[in-house]
């Protein structure tokens, strides 16, 4: 494989890595900055948050054909049908968006988990993913196990795991960016 194009595989995957972090750090900016938002107005912004975040590493698995990780595939399954989930039971309650929003963080961070174990291989960042499917995790745990908690501090939670998430992602992401400028690259910027 020649320089050129290892350099494009890496640059892709970091930008579709920054799409989901920006569209997860817009996610958790609105939820704070529209506090008295209903429990409906916030079961469409997270199934749109979720959608984009699903259908963004779908996309990426799909035009990626070298070294793509079935782990990639699943989290944007999981991310899509939690986003649909949103949109098909509009009416959900505070408990019932807390519960679905927990499971979908604790399925979410256990691939992000396996993911990181594949990016190992290969040499990447994969600590970045690690520490992402950690917080996610336990971000997910504390919603599932304890719902009443989670739905009084559902909105400062959502927002500063989002906000995390998302900053988590563009560092994976412009970490690619920079093994994909090349060496001659990045000495010419340094």
């Amino acid at each position: 494989m020649s320089d050129a194009r290892a350099q494009q595989l890496l640059k892709g995957p970091g930008t579709a890595l920054i799409i989901r972090g920006s569209a997860a750090v817009l996610f958790g900016i609105l939820v704070v900055f529209w506090p008295d938002v209903s429990v409906l107005a916030l079961v469409i912004l997270f199934g749109i948050y979720a959608i984009v975040d699903g259908v963004t590493n779908m996309v990426h698995y799909v035009r990626r054909k070298e070294r793509r990780s079935v782990w990639q595939l699943v989290s944007g399954v999981i991310s899509v049908l939690a986003g649909l989930a949103a949109f098909v039971w509009p009416g959900i309650t505070a408990l019932s968006l807390t519960l679905v929003i927990g499971l979908w963080a604790v399925i979410l961070g256990v691939s992000q988990i396996a993911l990181a174990f594949e990016v190992k291989k290969t040499g990447g960042q994969w600590w970045l993913w690690l520490i992402t499917g950690i917080v996610t995790i336990v971000f997910g745990l504390f919603l599932v196990i304890l719902p009443g908690a989670g739905i009084l501090g559902l909105l400062g939670l959502l927002s500063c795991f989002a906000v995390v998430f998302g900053i988590l992602l563009i560092a994976s992401g412009s970490g690619l960016h920079r093994l994909g400028e090349g060496p001659t690259t990045r000495l010419s910027m340094g």
